[in-house]
């Protein structure tokens, strides 16, 4: 059985080649020094230590700086035109359009983000839903937490789910919670229960075919 296919946004439905993740990158990255009184070289110390142990740097935000508000953080690095950096993908359209079950959009951004950059991708229509950071009360992936609340959200058992994502922290938790993983991420392997590995998005669709089959 298989319910729906959870895809996460950034670097899975699209990569960057043209900068928006410097971008943001540069964002989180004044924002925490302006709001912390760091400089530049420790905020991005900081930026890099709170990815690897909390999987975003909000997550660890929210943990040590209760002092600083979350949503001035997300408001802020969000705050892009992706327009000048993303163009609409037909294929991926086309993709999406031939996969036969529900589709949901799990991400450790915000709503709006994700609404600007589906749109301009040209794939909005085919996701049921947006789950992001506030829904999961800012639990980032892949806190167990964040699957919880996502699962609770769609009233869905999770052997029902499978997570599509190019971070394999973030799989892990999609297993331990007992979903099906696949891993979208150039010369990645399969590892650690993650069932499958696919150099782009669009490589994922046999595999989501075949499972589509045995449910």
């Amino acid at each position: 059985m298989m319910n729906y296919i959870f895809f996460d946004l950034d670097q899975t439905l699209y990569t960057d080649e043209t900068g928006l993740f410097a971008e943001v990158g540069a964002r989180i990255e004044r924002w925490t020094a302006q709001n912390l009184g760091l400089s530049p070289d420790k905020a991005k110390v900081l930026r890099h230590h709170y990815f690897v142990n909390y999987g975003t740097m909000m997550r660890g935000l929210v943990l040590h700086h209760p002092e600083v508000n979350a949503d001035d953080y997300l408001e802020y690095v969000h705050d892009i035109d992706v327009r000048r950096y993303i163009a609409p993908n037909p294929a991926l359209d086309a993709m999406l359009s031939r996969l036969d079950v529900a589709k949901v959009i799990f991400t450790n951004s915000i709503t709006d983000w994700a609404e600007r950059i589906l749109r301009q991708l040209g794939v909005r229509h085919h996701f049921k839903h947006i789950i992001d950071v506030r829904a999961v009360d800012y639990q980032s992936k892949p806190h167990p937490h964040a699957f919880e609340r996502a699962l609770e959200i769609l009233g869905t058992p999770a052997s029902a789910c499978v997570m599509v994502d190019d971070q394999v922290s973030y799989l892990r938790g999609a297993v331990a919670a007992g979903m099906r993983a696949v891993l979208v991420r150039p010369g990645a392997e399969a590892v650690d229960g993650i069932e499958c590995a696919v150099e782009t998005i669009l490589d994922v669709e046999p595999i989501l075919q075949q499972w589509l089959v045995e449910r």
